[in-house]
């Protein structure tokens, strides 16, 4: 017995192994109708099961609601003495029995009762039970709290057994209130067949199964459509990753351009300051050191004067020397430091470069800024001053200064900042191209370029020379 027991689940176990086999070697479609369709039956047959029952459940309170409002609009009118009487008149408790035992309801209400607060039956169809007291149903509890209450009936509650109640009907409650006060008086008490809702609640199951399955269906077709499909869909991505990667690889080529870019532009900037250095050194050697020294010689010419007199020639000498030395001083320090311009907007940077042009060169410059300033980061605001300050005294060396302009266009995407001039008059002597390894226009390339930014040159014959500085904001760094 064991062994056939053990044979027949190797069997299975084989059988099983075989459809997964067979299973893995369909295609992708045919793999996922199987497993999807599998999965999608048992959800249909959950969901159904419980939708259909929320909705029977539903159905049954709607019926009930309207059963309960309809009793109440024909009951609450009859009962209206039980406000201020513990007992309804005859003539009250007679027209209720007219009521209730027309065949027409009868047939729909087999039973009716109205109960008091605390638990005396005020009417009933059964004679029997008006003014008995029994214990308050749970239903007419929940009644009296001002909500219309649905239960089965409990065959063991005292007002059953005394009618002998073989069937177990839907008992509706609803809450009856005094016209005048709003205060609920009594429960009517409303004894349905269920038998009556089998009918109704038939359908609506019908109807909610139906439109499960054919939600169900509707899903695995358009979900089998799909997969269907991915084949085509995961080609066409892995032409696009494909392309991708070739966009990607095009990038990093250019990233790296970038960088060797980045890389010469540092090292030249490196150079370049070391020239600077190395300027900055050779002027503090000719000039001031040259004047200091020479003032030192003055002092020991001092010390050996032997009159008044002999001492005022070294002194005068010697005085001339100091100022022409903190002169040449102030000179070479006006050059290499930038006023305060951290905390100032575009167009004050602007502005104090164009003044500081003006004081030195005594010439005038003519200024403009479009829209409002935008905040830049500070090394672009030193770029920005550096551009003018070079413009401008390209402008004033080469041109004389004539029709000297800066113009500046803000917005939140793009600064555009442009000097120019009106080239030399007749007669002008233009300067010989420098050579000491000033900053000039190239370190002024190389500075907006490491910024993102760049600089054009346009230059003609008798129109003059115009720097365009242009910086994208957004990639401003």
């Amino acid at each position: 017995m064991e062994n056939k027991l053990l044979s027949s689940i190797g069997g299975q176990g084989l059988r099983f192994k075989g459809l997964l086999r067979w299973m893995r070697s369909r295609p992708l479609s045919i793999q996922f109708l199987f497993a999807s369709g599998l999965l999608i039956f048992l959800a249909t047959l959950i969901s159904g099961y419980v939708i259909s029952g929320i909705v029977a459940q539903n159905a049954i309170r709607s019926k009930a609601g309207a059963a309960a409002i309809f009793v109440q609009s024909m009951t609450e009118p009859l009962v209206q003495k039980l406000a201020s009487a513990n007992a309804l008149p005859p003539e009250d408790l007679a027209r209720l029995h007219d009521l209730f035992t027309d065949p027409m309801l009868q047939g729909r209400f087999p039973h009716v009762e109205i109960w008091r607060p605390d638990g005396t039956v005020a009417f009933s169809i059964a004679p029997e039970l008006v003014g008995r007291k029994f214990e308050l149903p749970p239903g007419a509890k929940d009644a009296l709290s001002g909500e219309v209450a649905l239960s089965f009936a409990d065959l063991d509650a005292g007002e059953h057994i005394v009618r002998n109640f073989q069937t177990r009907y839907l008992e509706i409650y609803s809450p009856l209130r005094d016209n005048s006060s709003g205060r609920i008086i009594a429960v009517a008490e409303i004894q349905e067949n269920p038998a009556t809702f089998d009918h109704d609640i038939g359908h609506v199951r019908l109807a909610s199964w139906a439109a499960v399955a054919l939600a169900s269906c509707a899903i695995l077709l358009c979900l089998f459509a799909i997969v269907r499909r991915g084949s085509n869909t995961i080609e066409e991505q892995r032409h696009a990753l494909r392309h991708r990667a070739e966009e990607a690889e095009a990038t990093s080529r250019k990233l790296a351009d970038l960088q060797g870019i980045a890389r010469h532009a540092s090292m030249q900037l490196a150079e370049r300051n070391e020239k600077l250095m190395r300027s900055v050194g050779a002027d503090l050697h000719d000039g001031p050191a040259q004047l200091l020294g020479f003032a030192r010689l003055q002092v020991e010419q001092v010390r050996q004067a032997k009159s008044e007199p002999g001492r005022e020639a070294p002194l005068a000498v010697l005085e001339e020397s100091i100022d022409d030395a903190l002169a040449e001083i102030r000179v070479i320090a006006r050059s290499l430091m930038l006023p305060e311009i951290e905390h100032l907007p575009p167009s004050r940077i602007i502005e104090r470069a164009v003044k500081m042009h003006e004081s030195r060169s005594g010439t005038k410059v003519a200024s403009g800024v479009v829209s409002e300033d935008t905040e830049i980061p500070a090394a672009l605001k030193i770029c920005l001053f550096r551009f003018v300050q070079e413009g401008l005294n390209n402008a004033y060396r080469h041109a004389g200064g004539n029709g000297q302009k800066v113009w500046c266009e803000m917005s939140p995407l793009h600064m555009k900042v442009v000097v120019s001039d009106n080239g030399p008059l007749p007669g002008f002597a233009t300067p010989q191209a420098r050579t000491d390894g000033g900053m000039g226009i190239h370190g002024l390339r190389q500075r907006i370029e490491s910024l993102g930014g760049s600089l054009q040159i346009v230059t003609g014959v008798g129109t003059g020379t115009t720097l365009i500085m242009l910086f994208e904001l957004g990639e401003a760094i």
